[in-house]
């Protein structure tokens, strides 16, 4: 994230400093991190969705726009976090920061201490928040958001919608598990209703009941605390996700241009790390799908740069293959047996269930490679990903991927007194959109993962279709400590982000690469006499055969040799002892 940030701001400085297009793209960066990152174990500003910002230049070179698209915001956050993190930066920065007149407005407790009063923000008291850490404060929040045209008069919208959010998460009911559910305190559901503009007891109806078709009438069917606790929940995931989307297309509308000159960009991806928890569910499926999707890519950009080398000397290279992870990903997102298709498929059978679904994929991947079941969880599945095995607990998978709201509450927020909560529970007729789910007038229904899969797809062809450079970002420590390197945490990286494997597939062939020269000179006085005074080519095989490499093993180009996995090593031990024996 912080890397994507700096390449942002230079481009942006070099490309069009001054403008006003210049001030709006760099207010962005404020605006996101507060609404898309938040405080991990790993990172006090933690990127917590996919994004793929492109920078569009006229043919001159100038900046002329950008335009952003996002992937799979990180929902469960939003209701709950792990232990040590924290929810998202902007629900802590609106709780502190709005003005004495906004703080009556929404009814918050007066003086600092408001933050430790909602549940979602997850404190025992208010100097947990360590402030200096957020990517900006309130007015400098405010301030983006009025340097963003379609943003600027929406900011008591979002400000009402955030607060709706917190309060959400102080709802309770009565009573537990499975008894019927009543509000605990009228007065929260009240607030909720006040900032959404709809009616209380329309509210607590939808929340606490479920509308039931019984032949041809329709009958109210009390929720229990657990399902209300679900349906309160899901309504609080809808609501900041949604306006997470808006705030997304709002920006994109301000500052893209459209047009036929707007084929030259810079895209800069900056998208989720593998990951594996003592509890891994759909969203590290697909995080980590995306993961082996880019490894994939990164695989193959380094062998073929490692061929370019080789084709430019000359070397012929029919015969150097690669290992990758593409049978990986086909277990994975392979068109009808894959993992996620099986999933889609699941969720559009009446009776699908999270049981029957891993039984269709224990059975069709049953002799795959990376695929293994649990013995001691037969509610679990185990993946071999590149950087090692994830298990991955199968409930709740099809419950995610329908990522349901209730019906009586999206009717609800659409006939809301606010334009701007109707607007965020529009129907959208275009496609879906990662993240979300839309629901056609067709048969087929669409999940979470059609889109995100969609999206993910578009995003390698695009890659697939531009020249690609890799940045890979290591955290030198677990303590988020400066000038303190671990190597243990370094090197797991290292794996996790890719690096080792890549490098291990360009030693299938010809690894170390070295001009002829430079290979002479270290090497010559450790060979037999019959290659000293040789330069070039010849002086090379003349050292090769002297030094009794195989002919297999090494390749000579135009201007380089090419040497096989050990050879150069072989050389060096020889010329180390070379040196050790004229010591002594």
């Amino acid at each position: 994230t912080e890397t994507a940030k700096i390449l942002l701001e230079y481009l942006a400085e070099v490309s069009c400093s001054g403008s006003d297009l210049h001030t709006r793209v760099l207010k962005t960066n404020p605006i996101m991190e507060s609404f898309g990152c938040a405080k991990t174990v790993w990172n006090n500003n933690s990127s917590r969705f996919g994004k793929f910002l492109t920078l569009q230049f006229s043919a001159s070179g100038r900046m002329q726009g950008a335009f952003m698209k996002t992937y799979l915001l990180e929902k469960s956050r939003i209701t709950s976090q792990l232990p040590g993190e924290q929810n998202y930066h902007v629900l802590y920065t609106v709780a502190k920061g709005l003005s004495s007149a906004q703080r009556t407005e929404f009814g918050l407790p007066k003086g600092s201490d408001a933050v430790e009063s909602f549940k979602l923000l997850n404190l025992k008291k208010a100097g947990d928040v360590k402030w200096a850490d957020f990517p900006c404060d309130f007015k400098e929040l405010t301030e983006a958001f009025a340097v963003i045209p379609s943003l600027n008069d929406k900011q008591a919208s979002c400000w009402r919608v955030i607060m709706a959010v917190l309060y959400l998460g102080n709802l309770s009911f009565t009573g537990q598990g499975e008894d019927d559910a009543k509000v605990k305190d009228p007065a929260v559901v009240a607030a909720v209703a006040r900032l959404l503009s709809c009616e209380t007891a329309q509210l607590e109806k939808a929340i606490c009941t479920q509308n039931m078709k019984a032949g041809l009438d329709w009958i109210s069917k009390p929720n229990t605390v657990a399902y209300a606790s679900d349906v309160k929940n899901a309504l609080t995931k809808a609501l900041y996700s949604r306006l997470f989307d808006y705030i997304v297309e709002m920006v994109n509308v301000s500052l893209e241009k459209s047009g036929d000159e707007m084929r030259y960009f810079i895209g800069a991806v900056d998208i989720f790390g593998f990951e594996c928890f003592p509890t891994n569910s759909l969203e590290q499926l697909c995080i980590n799908f995306a993961n082996e999707k880019l490894q994939k890519m990164f695989t193959q950009a380094v062998f073929e740069s490692v061929l370019s080398e080789y084709q430019k000397e000359g070397i012929d290279v029919g015969d150097i293959t690669y290992e990758d992870n593409k049978l990986l990903v086909e277990l994975i997102d392979k068109p009808a047996t894959g993992i996620l298709s099986l999933l889609a498929e699941e969720c559009f059978f009446p009776s699908g269930s999270d049981a029957s679904w891993l039984q269709k994929i224990k059975s069709q991947h049953a002799k795959h490679a990376n695929f293994s079941e649990e013995r001691l969880d037969r509610t679990a599945f185990t993946i071999s990903h590149y950087p090692g095995k994830v298990t991955y607990q199968s409930t709740g998978f099809l419950e995610k991927n329908k990522d349901p709201l209730s019906q009586d509450l999206v009717v609800l927020m659409q006939f809301s007194d606010d334009d701007f909560v109707k607007t965020l529970f529009e129907e959208k007729q275009s496609t879906a959109m990662a993240g979300s789910v839309r629901r056609f007038k067709s048969a087929k229904f669409v999940g979470l993962i059609d889109g995100f899969r969609t999206s993910l797809n578009q995003l390698v062809k695009t890659l697939e279709g531009t020249k690609t450079h890799f940045i890979r970002c290591v955290k030198p420590n677990m303590d988020k400590k400066p000038d303190n390197f671990v190597f243990d945490v370094m090197q797991r990286q290292l794996y996790t982000s890719g690096v080792v494997q890549a490098v291990q597939a360009t030693r299938k062939g010809f690894p170390d690469i070295l001009p002829f020269a430079e290979l002479l000179s270290r090497f010559e006085q450790v060979v037999p006499k019959a290659a000293i005074g040789k330069a070039g080519a010849e002086g090379v095989r003349a050292l090769l055969k002297g030094a009794e490499v195989p002919e297999t093993d090494y390749r000579v180009g135009k201007t380089k040799v090419f040497l096989g996995v050990g050879v150069l090593d072989r050389l060096e031990q020889r010329r180390v002892g070379d040196i050790a024996s004229k010591g002594l």
